[in-house]
């Protein structure tokens, strides 16, 4: 039997693809191990995906961790995996509802058949959640619409390596404009000997240019922000006689670093590790302009190729009680910048330093006592990273009251409004890494 015997697989379900222009086109590119099915879009937020295969497959190679489904952030959705009886198709189903967004369905080379063969390549099918807006009847007005029409903005992105050379591979598969809206398009022609990729933009937008790829059965994508796109509007003559206009040409560079860019010193590097061990905890590295995301491999190391220069990196968990990591580094041509030591995904957020002066208590579980008619001040300490934000959560929507900060020592002094009658405070602890404690009153101050 040969080893691309479930290269036939289909998607057992109806939807509706995506105009070429607004995709990307399906790509295969055996040398990084994956190929990448069109685009889909669906309006079911609960959509259940029925996966076919032409032999029975192996039910102990069937789980979530060979086929998933990943967020926008490359986080893992909560799903629940069923194999048929007869080995020959899967289920997808969402823990809960998608909400609008786009994701991807990943079937990866570690599922394998009932004689042990596994599949010889990992496929990747984006989708996108699409949920409809309600539509009014709009007031039947007649207003004069003057006569104009839209022009078009060419963009062209030249890609080079990081030894300012063009790109050896076609990235045209997986180079795409999003918009602030989710949107996305796709290049509408390549030059491969200059590297250049043409796009044709006929809407206003705050679009972002993005690459992703995978390595090490890992989605990496880098994402550049554009300044606001505005496509001209040409007005006719009153005349009716044509107009001949050309779209306006913007143009852009997309530099691609690479480990070979590392050893020529061209480019640097953030890499490190997590404990404990674990596949897909997203990490995210940053500047004011681009983001690299990426997540851990199956040894829960993680790497990234960049510019020399100063970053931000921020290691998420996969579970709210623990606690996110931030980190500022500075990145050499030639070398790798890192954590000096792993991060560790499963320590817990605690109370992030926050001690409460009495009379004031923490009663644990988030309960806030010890306040009443004349508590005057919120007195005590957290961590020096963080800031202590107190609110009204009486009302509707809840209002700030005052923000504190600690001093060199940790302490905090808040001072509250002269009645506190009707009012129902919270104390939120933000850290530097945006992890959050929160004490709430059981009730309001009567």
């Amino acid at each position: 039997m040969k080893k691309t015997w479930w290269i036939a697989w289909l998607l057992a379900t109806t939807l509706l693809l995506l105009s070429v222009s607004s995709v990307l086109a399906a790509t295969s590119n055996t040398n990084m191990g994956f190929k990448i099915w069109p685009a889909q879009t669906t309006t079911e937020v609960n959509k259940v995906w029925t996966i076919s295969f032409n032999v029975p497959l192996l039910s102990t190679s069937v789980n979530s961790d060979t086929i998933f489904v990943t967020d926008s952030k490359q986080t893992k959705v909560a799903t629940t995996i069923n194999l048929s009886p007869d080995g020959l198709s899967v289920t997808v189903t969402p823990s809960k509802a998608y909400t609008a967004g786009d994701y991807n369905l990943y079937i990866t080379d570690g599922l394998a058949s009932w004689a042990s063969e596994q599949l010889s390549e990992m496929i990747i099918v984006p989708f996108t959640v699409s949920v409809p807006a309600k539509v009014t009847e709009p007031a039947k007005v007649i207003v004069p619409v003057p006569v104009t029409y839209t022009s078009s903005v060419n963009l062209i992105v030249t890609v080079t390596d990081d030894f300012k050379t063009v790109y050896a591979s076609d990235i045209s598969g997986s180079l795409y404009l999003e918009g602030r809206n989710g949107n996305r398009l796709g290049p509408t022609s390549k030059d491969l000997i200059t590297g250049k990729y043409t796009f044709n933009i006929y809407a206003d937008d705050d679009y972002s240019l993005n690459m992703f790829g995978v390595s090490n059965n890992v989605m990496n994508t880098q994402s550049i922000k554009m300044p606001t796109i505005k496509v001209p509007i040409i007005k006719i003559p009153t005349t009716g006689i044509p107009v001949s206009t050309k779209p306006t040409v913007k143009t852009m560079n997309l530099v691609i670093s690479s480990k070979e860019g590392v050893v020529g010193q061209k480019s640097g590097s953030i890499g490190g590790r997590i404990i404990p061990d674990q596949y897909g905890v997203p990490v995210t590295v940053s500047n004011s302009t681009t983001t690299w995301t990426t997540s851990t491999d199956l040894d829960g190391n993680f790497v990234f190729y960049l510019p020399a220069g100063s970053y931000q990196l921020d290691v998420e968990c996969n579970d709210p009680g623990y606690k996110k990591h931030r980190y500022k580094l500075t990145v050499t041509a030639g070398q790798m910048s890192s954590p000096l030591e792993p991060v560790n995904v499963k320590e817990p957020i605690g109370t992030l330093g926050l001690r409460l002066d009495l009379p004031l208590v923490d009663a644990g579980s988030g309960v806030l006592s010890g306040i009443d008619t004349t508590t005057k001040q919120i007195v005590g300490t957290v961590n020096l990273d963080a800031v202590v934000e107190i609110y009204d959560t009486a009302l509707a929507i809840p209002k700030k009251i005052i923000t504190a900060k600690p001093d060199k020592d940790g302490k905090f002094v808040a001072t509250l409004p002269s009645t506190l009658i009707g009012k129902k405070l919270q104390i939120k602890v933000i850290d530097s890494s945006e992890n959050v404690y929160i004490l709430d009153m059981t009730s309001a101050v009567s």
